[in-house]
């Protein structure tokens, strides 16, 4: 090949063998093959068998209310599911565009030719320049360049490159940092070279990360929780609808026959008394199955997930995948990129150091002053950049920041320059000389300040008294705290030392305290370097100054197995230099230990882990890529709407558990009078029509009246949730179970009051049945103010929450109103104010029991649902 590139024979061979330059696309699950596979989902199971027999009872009673409002249950909880999994692919697709939008140049056969980066092989020998990307791995044989690769490792700092005098020289780990080596979708800010390109498509780093984006994305802690819910709830249900049916026998053939088997035995082998009772048998076994099944849990959940999606909005933080707002609460351990997410995301002077030795704030510094002036003279005139619109061009990072600090200070416009010479990295330092016969020099301060015995007051007159001592002091205390920095003189005469950083936000340290005290491990992850990242670390209180906290570099993670990294994951704080691996495999790792792993990301290089992770953030400013691979974009880039992310997602959980506590005691109370009722020769207390209303009433109008709940301080200082976790726990069983069996003794003592076989004798079954249907229903519309609520008050925060007011409201008026016109249909006639006035005091009594179940049950079981 030589210097003249390839041949048109090596560079088929080439592509034969090493393959094209384009990102290698898995087969992608069609849009209709996604919907029908996210039926497996394990609620979504129970609710489908569910369906199919609300279907046969459809054919044979002919009622469709509850069968419509599963199957849209159903529709609804599918479709969102659908949408979010193509809305994560489309991050492949949009890394893929970027790839292939550009063509670069290449020298083959001793010419220079354009083509499109798919086209490039290995072997190819690319000419690169200021401002055009880098189109595959390799490392430079000749010229030097600046680049920059915060695509890959997210950091602002341009890395620069010189050739490699040996191929040897390049090495085969990864190490964005290493002098020679260059990689695909970075940019060229300055200078020029040509590279030898060593890796092409999928095997380069940038498409290493675009196959980790089509890797399937993880189980959702909900999703993990309602798996065992929905096997809970069926084998509640089949055991309870087998436990009704064996009663309902066990009354038609003993209880009705006193015991008399002869009795029994003939209504046994009489076939059409016995198939009108099988019917019968199984219409209430059905009911019994269905309402076992909380049908407006996935509605809910997609109702409250929307609703608080809007709310979230308005504090700048868009949900792109409904799941992520409850996954978000259930974080145990966030990973955040340092660049963007903790910091500004940009170089800037952010201090001076003057003659004396002092440090000032660049906010806080007269720009006005003499020495004001003489810095903007050399920043303005030693430079190789020049403005336009308001921004420095040309040139290299560095010289740009300092050009456009320039434009704040008040100097000369105009100056005649004589000669100049460049930055090089071998005398590290820029020097122009003036007209005037001034020579301006800007550089590493370790060159420049010893050369330097004079300093400019702020005055602007010279001083002999160079407080070098206490400058030197300076360096050593700002070096510590990741401050770059650079000197300025004229002539032999210090001028300052300016001091740039990517600075931290201020907002930054709140958010991690905030997360600290919600329970959330904080651990940053970087491409700085170890003491770079130790300072910031400290800075934003990731590490605190008590505290032992491991930082690692990339090189000693990889020293560790998966089991060490696991062991050492508790004290982990930071990791430097820092490649997108790393953050992939510490996320997988997390995942293991059963813990809800977070992380943040603006960058191409973070987009692989915020898939990967249980709830990734992106930042609003952050790449069309790693936005869309993340779950929740914070529009204003404030590391703080995290936390109000975890709040609203804790609230949501909380919600979803206190609808469950409310439905499943319904559930408890219904399926034991439907067993105890046959026992004691009482005909079926509630019909199955009126179970069904309880179900659709209850599960729907409920569910949105749950959901509107809003977050409270408190939930921020409550340890979170283990991926593992049961849904329910000890608390709720304790809940569920007492005040369910309250519940069920006391509408067993109403079917059997004197005042209901009175009702029975004087105005008929269903009359009785009416009053009971009322009084069931008045039962849990007291109880849902129980459910709501731990607290003692009942009504706790309840003015922030007006739709669960309005919404019980509403169903205690719908409810009355179908006592009182329900007709044949709902078997219900009106009842006197006095009997509904009774039936409405003695469904209260569920309010006083349960204050007395939560003092008795305070101090003894943890109330945090």
């Amino acid at each position: 090949m030589g210097f003249n590139g390839l041949s048109a024979d090596e560079v088929l061979l080439s592509r034969s063998v090493n393959g094209a330059n384009s990102l290698v696309k898995k087969k992608k699950k069609s849009l209709v093959k996604s919907f029908f596979a996210n039926f497996a989902d394990p609620i979504l199971k129970v609710l489908l068998i569910a369906l199919g027999i609300q279907i046969v009872f459809v054919f044979n009673s002919g009622e469709w209310l509850e069968t419509f409002g599963i199957a849209i249950a159903l529709l609804v909880a599918v479709t969102v599911a659908t949408i979010s999994e193509y809305g994560s692919e489309k991050a492949f697709e949009r890394l893929q565009e970027q790839a292939s939008a550009t063509d670069c140049r290449v020298r083959r056969e001793g010419k220079v030719y354009v083509i499109p980066v798919s086209e490039v092989v290995v072997g190819d020998l690319v000419l690169l320049g200021s401002g055009e990307k880098v189109p595959a791995d390799g490392y430079l044989i000749s010229g030097e360049i600046e680049v920059d690769q915060s695509l890959l490792n997210g950091e602002s700092k341009e890395a620069k490159k010189f050739a490699a005098s040996t191929v040897a020289e390049q090495g085969e780990k990864v190490d964005y940092l290493d002098k020679a080596s260059v990689f695909s979708g970075t940019v060229v800010t300055n200078g020029e070279a040509v590279m030898l390109v060593t890796a092409v498509g999928g095997k380069t780093e940038y498409g290493k990360i675009a196959a980790e984006l089509q890797e399937e994305m993880p189980t959702s802690p909900l999703k993990v929780k309602l798996m065992g819910l929905a096997k809970l709830i069926s084998i509640v249900g089949y055991v309870g609808a087998g436990l009704v049916a064996v009663a309902y026998f066990f009354n038609l053939l003993l209880v009705q026959n006193n015991f008399d088997l002869s009795l029994a035995g003939e209504q046994l082998r009489d076939f059409p008394f016995m198939f009108m009772h099988i019917l019968r048998a199984a219409t209430l076994v059905v009911s019994v199955i269905v309402m076992a099944v909380p049908e407006g849990l996935p509605m809910m959940i997609t109702v409250v997930l929307s609703t608080n999606m809007k709310h979230m909005l308005r504090d700048n933080v868009l949900v792109r995948k409904l799941n992520g707002i409850e996954t978000a609460g259930s974080m145990n351990i966030l990973f955040t990129d340092k660049t963007g997410t903790l910091t500004n995301g940009k170089l800037e002077v952010v201090g001076i150091v003057t003659g004396d030795g002092s440090f000032q704030d660049v906010s806080k510094f007269d720009r006005s002053c003499k020495l004001a002036s003489h810095i903007g003279t050399v920043l303005r005139f030693n430079s190789q950049c020049e403005m336009s619109n308001g921004r420095a061009v040309g040139g290299n990072s560095t010289d740009r920041i300092l050009r456009e600090f320039s434009e704040s200070l008040k100097c000369p416009e105009i100056l005649k320059k004589i000669s100049q010479v460049p930055f090089n990295s071998t005398s590290k330092f820029m020097s122009t000389t003036l007209s005037d016969g001034r020579v301006l020099l800007k550089g590493a301060q370790e060159v420049l300040l010893p050369k330097l015995n004079k300093s400019f007051k702020k005055d602007g007159s010279i001083s002999s008294s160079f407080g070098k001592a206490k400058i030197e002091k300076q360096i050593d205390e700002l070096s510590k705290k990741a401050f770059r920095l650079i000197a300025v003189a004229i002539d032999d005469v210090f001028v300052c030392l300016l001091a740039i950083r990517d600075q931290v936000r201020p907002e930054s340290v709140i958010a991690v305290n905030r997360l600290r005290s919600a329970g959330i491990q904080t651990v940053m992850i970087t491409g700085d370097a170890k003491a770079t990242a130790t300072a910031i670390a400290r800075e934003v209180n990731i590490l605190e100054d008590d505290e032992v906290g491991l930082v690692l570099t990339n090189d000693e993670l990889e020293k560790l197995s998966d089991e060490q990294v696991a062991s050492i994951l508790p004290n982990l704080r930071v990791v430097a230099r820092a490649l997108p691996s790393d953050k992939s495999r510490l996320v997988r790792i997390a995942q293991s230990l059963n813990l809800v792993v977070g992380m943040t990301g603006d960058g191409v290089n973070d987009a692989p882990a915020l898939k990967k992770a249980d709830i990734g953030f992106a930042m609003g400013s952050g790449t069309e890529v790693a936005k869309e691979a993340g779950d929740i974009v914070i529009m204003d880039d404030n590391i703080d709407s995290i936390s109000k992310g975890v709040s609203y997602g804790r609230t949501i959980f909380k919600s979803i558990r206190k609808f469950l506590i409310f439905k499943l005691t319904i559930n408890f109370c219904a399926i034991v009078v439907s067993i105890v009722a046959p026992l004691l020769n009482v005909d079926t207390p509630i019909t199955v029509i009126q179970m069904l209303w309880i179900n659709l009433i209850m599960d729907t109008l409920a569910g949105l009246a749950f959901g509107g709940e809003k977050p409270q301080a408190k939930y921020m200082t409550e340890p979170p949730k283990r991926r593992d976790e049961p849904i329910i726990n000890r608390y709720m069983w304790t809940q569920i179970l007492l005040t369910g069996f309250f519940t069920s003794l006391v509408s067993v003592l109403f079917l059997i009051s004197p005042m209901m076989v009175n009702l029975v004798d004087e105005r008929g079954p269903i009359y009785a049945r009416s009053a009971f249907f009322a009084f069931f229903m008045m039962l849990n519309i007291f109880n849902s103010f129980n459910a709501r609520s731990h607290d003692l008050n009942l009504f706790s925060h309840i003015r922030k929450n007006k739709p669960f007011i309005w919404i019980m409201g509403v169903v205690t008026v719908v409810q009355i109103g179908m006592v009182y016109l329900g007709g044949n249909i709902f078997r219900t006639m009106p009842l006197d104010f006095v009997h509904l006035l009774i039936i409405i005091l003695m469904a209260f009594m569920v309010v006083p029991y349960d204050l007395v179940r939560k003092l008795f049950m305070r101090g003894k079981v943890n109330v945090t649902t």
